[in-house]
């Protein structure tokens, strides 16, 4: 062999290895870069401007695919100030990589009919070689394509460069599906986030500082609600209409999460603003305002159960109007339980000219009123099993005499929670007690 060849070929295999150490140094490079950033937006940016890089190309392109609509979409293109671009798959040479999930290795790109100029007349510039590539998981999922365009050195990219760049591509899915995943995470925490504060939000519109009315001896009350998710659609209130009656409702939205929430929220405002503006004993035509509102303002086509009344403190005496709600219980002073019987109401939101007709109940001192939602009667157990009403009223019978609204609230709590055991809660729980003292204001 002569010396000259020799001296060539020792050369190039010098300058081949250079150039695999380089890719190599590279890639590892690229590694530990995109393994740090998690802003998904930036680290597509980088993605892109290191394969340019790498690939001793002039410029590079990266697709990501939409499974929805079985399209690509550009998601960044060097020298491109384009609006996002989508291509079907199959159509041009990223559609058609995308197609195959096979690289595509071309020279000249003009003389390959499946290449789209239209890009090249938009922005000036001149497409010569071209090599895309798919970028696949690892269960050869399409995650997306990337695209190098012109081979600085040399009028095509190599076999080596193909090796290299699907290379890239799996760290590019890597990294991509990792990156996917940190944005789920971060969205999920902006929810539970947006969720946590929600509940704030909900819980601070129904009272929750006890004693109610300090000044109040003749009313003892204690209520809880307890959401089955972050946020739901049960409400409780009272209030003083004047010095000498209390209005108080419990409610039930047809639905959980946050849509039962604002619609929650909307129901209890538009309560409390009929009843202050209502005559003290008119409970039906606060009923009846509020239904009208409701059946006005209710495109989500949501219902809500309800039952409310207007004690006198007076008196003891309970003027109540049920919205197709649960019969409320009455515990009274010796400890005999009785279910209050129902008026026969519909739900609020369903009939707008509906009817409500009002109901009495009297309290001695000593006596209990109980209200709650469906959530406590319908609580379910692993074996799907139902709480039910029977098992409100055994609650209640066995709480000794004379305790106070809390304890009775929280008893039950109890009792519904060891019943359901390990159960997840199916729906939201809301209990209010009101227990009666007399005018008198000598407990039991």
């Amino acid at each position: 062999m002569p010396e000259s060849t020799t001296v060539l070929t020792i050369d190039h295999h010098i300058q081949t290895r250079t150039d695999t150490e380089r890719k190599l140094e590279v890639l590892l490079e690229m590694a530990q870069v995109l393994g740090q950033e998690i802003h998904l937006d930036r680290m597509l940016a980088l993605m892109v401007s290191e394969v340019t890089r790498a690939m001793g190309a002039e410029r590079s392109s990266l697709f990501l695919y939409d499974k929805a609509k079985n399209e690509l979409y550009t998601k960044v293109a060097e020298g491109m100030q384009t609006e996002e671009i989508c291509v079907p798959l199959g159509i041009g040479i990223a559609g058609a990589t995308a197609a195959t999930r096979q690289s595509i290795n071309i020279r000249d790109a003009y003389s390959d009919s499946r290449f789209d100029s239209s890009s090249d007349k938009h922005s000036g510039f001149v497409t010569r070689s071209m090599l895309s590539t798919p970028i696949l998981n690892k269960k050869n999922q399409l995650i997306g394509v990337v695209q190098v365009l012109n081979k600085r050195r040399g009028e095509e990219f190599s076999d080596e460069d193909e090796a290299f760049l699907r290379a890239i591509c799996t760290h590019l899915a890597l990294t991509l599906e990792r990156a996917e995943l940190v944005e789920s995470y971060v969205q999920s925490q902006k929810l539970q986030q947006s969720l946590r504060l929600a509940h704030d939000i909900q819980m601070g519109l129904v009272p929750q500082r006890f004693p109610a009315f300090p000044d109040k001896p003749e009313i003892d009350i204690y209520a809880t609600l307890k959401p089955a998710l972050d946020v739901g659609g049960d409400l409780y209130d009272y209030f003083l209409l004047d010095q000498d009656h209390l209005c108080f409702v419990v409610g039930d939205v047809s639905d959980k999460g946050v849509h039962a929430a604002l619609f929650m929220a909307m129901t209890r405002s538009a309560f409390k603003i009929s009843a202050m503006a209502q005559h003290p004993s008119w409970i039906t035509s606060i009923f009846s305002v509020v239904n009208r509102f409701l059946c006005e303002n209710n495109e989500s086509q949501m219902f809500v159960t309800m039952l409310g009344g207007i004690l006198d403190l007076r008196t003891g005496r309970i003027q109540y109007t049920d919205g197709g709600h649960e019969p409320p219980f009455v515990v009274r002073r010796g400890g005999k339980v009785e279910m209050v019987q129902k008026k026969g109401g519909v739900a609020l939101a369903f009939l707008e000219d509906y009817p409500f007709t009002a109901g009495e109940i009297q309290l001695e001192p000593g006596d209990a009123l109980v209200l709650y939602t469906d959530g406590v009667n319908e609580a379910m157990n692993s074996r799907r099993e139902l709480f039910k009403a029977s098992r409100i009223e055994e609650t209640l019978a066995s709480i000794p005499e004379g305790e106070s609204a809390e304890v009775i609230v929280k008893a039950l709590m109890r009792n519904v929670s060891k019943f359901a055991d390990n159960a997840p809660q199916s729906d939201d729980i809301t209990i209010l007690v009101l227990r009666y003292s007399g005018n008198n204001s000598v407990h039991a």
